[in-house]
């Protein structure tokens, strides 16, 4: 019996360690990696946290530090997504390709969206932030000045102050925020995400 326990704390500890893989060191504590399940084709499915059109706070992004990146300009009457990560985080680091693919296809079907990737890593990351810089990213990438400011600004958006990332923040045309997602993105959200922003009055059809 003793055997199938110590059997069964192992397993356990290998679960929880299996979303914290990185790059290189060492993640820190409160912000593991998080994978999700796939949602399906509904908003409140796919959001951890919604608000109704109009309804939502305005949130502004923490202080950042200065950090060389492409600059994106944002199409009038878009979307804003935010992406919380990290170089650290593995699965915030895979689905980048993935939001790239949204990217193209919502401007495809005339669905605009912006897209901020907002880094909390530490100041000795810049080495790691900007060997990520040179690759196709699916749009700049903008630096958390203070990781002691990142904490206040989950609570800004509706999460958990020690929330996992990856994160992702939905600001709709009005810049109000519309979804809040904690955990990591699948293909098959695809349609979610789709039909939350042409939900929006005005938006292309």
């Amino acid at each position: 019996m003793r055997h199938l326990t110590l059997i069964a704390a192992a397993s356990l500890a290998s679960a929880v360690c299996a979303c914290d893989e990185k790059p290189q060191g060492e993640a820190p504590s409160r912000f593991a990696g998080v994978t999700k399940p796939a949602a399906g084709a509904s908003a409140t499915a796919f959001c951890e946290k919604t608000w109704d059109e109009g309804k939502g706070p305005r949130v502004a992004l923490p202080a950042l530090r200065q950090l060389e990146t492409e600059k994106q300009s944002p199409a009038e009457r878009s979307w804003r997504w935010v992406n919380v990560w990290a170089t650290w985080c593995a699965p915030c680091v895979e689905e980048m390709g993935l939001l790239g693919k949204w990217r193209e296809a919502l401007a495809r079907e005339g669905l605009p969206v912006a897209f901020e990737l907002l880094s909390i890593d530490e100041p000795d990351a810049e080495l790691a932030l900007r060997a990520l810089l040179k690759k196709k990213l699916p749009g700049p990438v903008k630096w958390v000045r203070a990781t002691d400011d990142v904490a206040p600004w989950f609570e800004a958006i509706g999460v958990s102050r020690d929330a996992a990332i990856p994160i992702h923040a939905l600001f709709s045309p009005d810049g109000r925020l519309r979804c809040v997602r904690v955990g990591a993105l699948h293909a098959q959200d695809y349609g979610a995400v789709r039909a939350l922003i042409r939900s929006t009055a005005g938006a292309a059809r």
